[in-house]
């Protein structure tokens, strides 16, 4: 009998698609952000101020986005700028009359110099109306919606799993501070907690990504005690009780990596896939992330009229960008949720 390999077998596994699929676009974040320094800043070389909203230079995405507007503004361009194209009246039926004239069609006009020269630069998602690659902005963007959301990981899991551990473990007066604390976290709306801080501080994004994790501690901190108050009573904690452990190896060690790590990375890609959908509409609403950064969400704000104009390009491909980063934290959180209840069923 032919044996699996290592791989399909993952895959045939609980949550192996979903991981997988996750985790590529997760991946492919990650690089967008270690690589995105380089694409932030533009200097006036990196614009390429002669191709002005240019549809993608792919087929079939240009075929798909570009109207008879972009065709029009890149033959402009290829003429050598937007006052140089030589308007032609199209022919029509009256224009039979004319023919005594002996102009039965107007002169081509003479070519310019720029529009037989090849700029040499192609824009595989097209440009914006400042003449900056589309793809150079995608990645550039990934790095203001990726990192923000590590500081609400950071803020939502370093205070909510230690919160956790301490009010299953411990419980009594320990379990009703945390509550305490807990209740009054949730008393208070979290969008209205949002624009005081951005009123009382200066305007930066990472406040607020600080500010959502805070909101968050309630919610990550009842998940663990609740699976702590269950484990604390089981055999192997007891054993590890009478073997004289201390209680941070306890709470550690056995509580939170052997029992509850599967659950600390559920959590990571769901806050992570949260924080970029606030990240991505505090910046579009123009609170979040200012330029001249770069964020999905300002590339959207600062391009909708050139969509109701007919430039489609221009937010499409930062919203497949956001559902795509979205979606994917969600597949890898829902994945290692299926494996992980696949693997406490066995």
């Amino acid at each position: 009998m032919k044996q699996r390999g290592p791989f399909r077998l993952f895959l045939k596994q609980p949550g192996g698609w979903r991981i997988l699929a996750g985790g590529v676009i997760v991946f492919l974040l990650a690089m967008a952000t270690i690589t995105g320094s380089a694409w932030t800043s533009y200097k006036s070389e990196d614009l390429d101020l002669e191709n002005l909203l240019v549809p993608p230079s792919a087929g079939w995405l240009k075929r798909l986005m570009t109207t008879e507007e972009g065709l029009r503004v890149q033959e402009q361009n290829k003429a050598g700028g937007r006052g140089q194209l030589n308007h032609v009246r199209p022919a029509n039926a009256d224009d039979e009359d004319l023919g005594f004239l002996g102009n039965d069609s107007a002169p081509e006009p003479a070519e310019t110099p720029k529009a037989t020269e090849a700029t040499g630069k192609t824009h595989v998602l097209g440009t914006d109306k400042n003449g900056r690659d589309m793809l150079a902005l995608l990645i550039a963007g990934a790095r203001n919606c990726f990192l923000p959301g590590l500081v609400t990981c950071a803020f939502a899991l370093g205070l909510g799993v230690p919160l956790g551990l301490f009010a299953g473990y411990y419980g009594g007066r320990v379990r009703k501070i945390v509550g305490t604390f807990n209740s009054t976290i949730l008393s208070l709306p979290r969008l209205v907690l949002i624009l005081v801080v951005i009123c009382a501080l200066e305007p930066n994004v990472y406040y607020t990504m600080g500010v959502l994790g805070a909101t968050l501690i309630p919610r990550v901190s009842e998940l663990i005690a609740t699976r702590v108050r269950i484990l604390s009573n089981m055999g192997f904690i007891l054993a590890a009780k009478e073997a004289a452990l201390s209680d941070f190896k306890i709470l550690y060690r056995h509580l939170f990596w052997y029992q509850n790590r599967a659950v600390f990375f559920i959590q990571f890609s769901l806050i992570m896939a949260e924080s970029i959908l606030v990240e991505t509409t505090l910046s579009y609403l123009q609170f979040g992330t200012k330029p001249p950064e770069v964020s999905w969400g300002n590339i959207i704000e600062g391009s909708q009229m050139s969509f109701f104009s007919g430039f489609y390009w221009i937010t499409f491909f930062p919203a497949v960008a956001i559902i795509l980063a979205i979606l994917g934290f969600f597949y890898l959180g829902d994945g290692l949720n299926a494996r992980l209840a696949w693997k406490e069923g066995r």
